[in-house]
């Protein structure tokens, strides 16, 4: 008699990562323009910083390109993803705003020795499903 375990084929399992409500909270807080400070584990890393609002990680995004050391054309080419992406997330009756990302402004980073590395004017964009941890509030990142 043959085994049926033998003769089973493989079943294929999608994993998706699951998603904080309290973040996303914080997330659709931020994008209606409530920015607040939060630290946040990636991978691993530690990372502080302002939450703020998608449309202003992509406006923010679309001017770097608009002002890089490029042709005008191509600079405008980018530039233009990013203004589509402002869109996304405008403040509008009826409108629903993603909530698969979170945004942070001047994000520092956790160094090996205790200090922190901040990155000014710079935005960390991080899908929401791959935040291991959060706080609100942030440590003193200026050392």
């Amino acid at each position: 008699m043959e085994n049926s375990e033998d003769t089973k084929e493989p079943t294929q399992v999608i994993a998706l990562g699951i998603k904080d409500h309290s973040l996303m909270h914080l997330a659709l807080c931020a994008n209606w323009g409530l920015d607040s400070a939060v630290t946040i584990m990636i991978g691993g890393q530690v990372v502080a910083g302002i939450l703020v609002s998608g449309q202003e990680y992509a406006e923010h995004t679309a001017k770097e390109f608009r002002d890089a050391n490029s042709s005008e054309e191509v600079g405008n080419a980018l530039a233009n993803f990013y203004d589509e992406l402002a869109n996304d997330y405008r403040k509008e009756d009826g409108h629903e705003m993603p909530l698969n990302f979170i945004h942070i402004k001047d994000p520092a980073y956790l160094k090996g020795d205790g200090n922190w590395y901040t990155i000014r004017n710079s935005y960390l964009r991080v899908a929401i499903d791959k935040v291991a941890a959060f706080s609100n509030g942030k440590p003193d990142t200026d050392n």
